[in-house]
């Protein structure tokens, strides 16, 4: 395949398409830091513009099934963008495995309804790791293979010098009947060559005005996600994270990231940081001079880790210079607290008793916790789950999010569902960001149990929440109270009519 046939590329038009999500939880309206990076490396080169299909409408929804919707512009209003700026090659971001069903649609609307000479792109976790799929699937010409950065630029200088995609690391296309994967080989090795993500792009003020982050908490209005490494060390097998970025983890140098915290707080205002970092700390030394810098130099400001952090790394010192700089709040991944459920599925560094000491320091330093944890791997019987679960409310962390295990492309777990006949290759991605929900066959015991014991850990845990931690409780549901007075009912009508909707076996599970 040669790029000859497609216009020169002059304009790029990146967009961030609509979320399928559960209707039980709000849709989170936070700067999607893809297509923001994506576009500070390539705006030296061409003209670029950006369109977050979630902030533009966050508040317009649509019904796709009884327990899923679709949240963002319309496919029309997406189309009547597009036609309005006439960008010569679009990137549809597909972060999210339930995005792929509008990069499906977009990308056939976009050949018929603009031409098939503009170029169409797409990249992130979902078409990495289903090139063919995707390719088979979609009109999209292109799939840039994880990291996006050079395998867009190259893209854009071979259609412009005339060059065949053949030469292009990190992609797939179509080349007649056949379709053609590079394996990605090549990384950025120095991420400080990095320009910052061009935030200068986005509608900043829709996100703050939204006021719903990543993971939903906040305590100031001005909040922006920043990432200071990228890859995991670890080898979880339910996650596919560490494969997407090279299979190791690098980082950003203090310095660069100081200038960032700095640049953001000068250009923007800035008053809060989300880090989403897989491990904020897992260089502790270089996590060490970050906070204690930002102290320093008057950068502390109120941050979280809404992604997770590296519990590992964590001890008493380091948790104290954290809420000198400003942290408020930490998320832990401990994914499961049975043992053997632990050992055979999470490939992190720590026992469970590390877990218990870094909650503890936690509450000592008033910073509040929030506990991620995975019900139902594959196999997996369910007095380990129950087993999890109590683990999980002995901790006595604030908040707690036990989700169901879905199955993840480009995941170890993943690829022994499809062997193993638990997932087919007609998965419902549309419906796969619903952690309410069992999606794949299961015979270790009834489905409904699982429910229950999800909503039950859940609703204990956050009954707790105000005898525990009633400075947190205020503070949180106080806020939420003020900005979204709809909340409170809204979620509790939606819990109470998704789980009827179960048990009137309304949808199959």
């Amino acid at each position: 395949m040669t790029l000859s046939r497609f216009r020169p590329i002059r304009r790029v038009m990146l967009i961030f398409p609509p979320m399928y999500d559960v209707k039980v939880l709000d849709t989170m309206v936070c700067p999607p830091m893809g297509i923001a990076s994506l576009a500070a490396f390539i705006r030296d080169r061409v003209e670029v513009r950006l369109l977050d299909c979630v902030a533009e409408a966050w508040t317009q929804k649509e019904a796709v099934t009884p327990e899923v919707e679709r949240v963002g512009l319309t496919d029309d209003q997406i189309i009547e963008r597009i036609r309005a700026w006439q960008p010569d090659l679009v990137g549809l971001s597909c972060v999210f495995s339930n995005q792929i069903g509008c990069v499906a649609r977009l990308s056939r609307r976009i050949k018929n309804d603009i031409g098939r000479e503009v170029l169409v792109v797409t990249g992130g976790t979902h078409p990495s790791f289903l090139p063919e799929k995707t390719l088979a699937d979609t009109d999209v010409d292109i799939v840039v293979l994880g990291e996006g950065e050079l395998g867009l630029r190259d893209i854009i200088e071979s259609r412009d010098s005339g060059g065949n995609l053949a030469a292009i690391d990190g992609i797939a296309y179509r080349d007649g009947d056949r379709i053609v994967v590079h394996p990605r080989t090549t990384w950025i090795e120095d991420l400080d060559t990095l320009p910052f993500p061009a935030r200068d792009l986005l509608p900043l003020e829709k996100y703050f005005q939204a006021r719903m982050p990543m993971a939903y908490h906040w305590r100031k209005t001005r909040n922006v996600p920043i990432i200071s490494s990228r890859g995991c060390p670890n080898r979880c097998a339910f996650c596919s994270s560490w494969r997407h970025w090279g299979g190791r983890f690098r980082k950003r140098s203090a310095e660069n990231v100081l200038a960032e915290i700095k640049h953001l707080k000068e250009a923007y205002g800035i008053q809060e940081l989300k880090w989403q970092d897989d491990n904020l700390t897992a260089d502790k030394k270089r996590a060490v001079e970050i906070f204690s810098k930002m102290v320093e130099r008057g950068l502390a400001m109120p941050w979280n880790t809404p992604n997770g952090i590296a519990i590992w790394t964590l001890d008493e010192d380091l948790i104290r210079l954290m809420k000198q700089s400003g942290c408020y709040e930490i998320s832990l991944a401990v994914e499961s607290g049975d043992p053997e459920t632990f050992e055979r599925f999470v490939g992190k560094p720590f026992a469970l008793d590390k877990a218990r000491e870094v909650a503890r320091l936690a509450r000592k330093h008033r910073i509040a916790t929030v506990g991620y944890f995975i019900l139902g791997f594959p196999g997996e019987p369910f007095a380990q789950i129950e087993r999890s679960m109590k683990f999980a409310l002995d901790l006595k962390i604030d908040y707690l999010s036990p989700f169901i295990y879905i199955p993840i492309p480009g995941s170890r777990l993943w690829d022994e569902c499809l062997a193993g006949g638990l997932i087919s290759e007609h998965y419902a991605f549309e419906e796969s960001n619903n952690f309410f929900e069992r999606n794949f066959n299961s015979e270790m015991f009834e489905i409904e149990k699982l429910y229950r014991l999800q909503a039950r850990s859940y609703i204990t845990n956050l009954i707790k929440l105000p005898f525990r931690n009633p400075r947190e409780f205020v503070a949180w549901y106080g806020r939420r109270l003020l900005t979204h007075p709809e909340f409170f009912r809204d979620f509790f009508t939606r819990l109470w009519r998704f789980r009827i909707m179960k048990k009137l076996g309304r949808k199959s599970v």
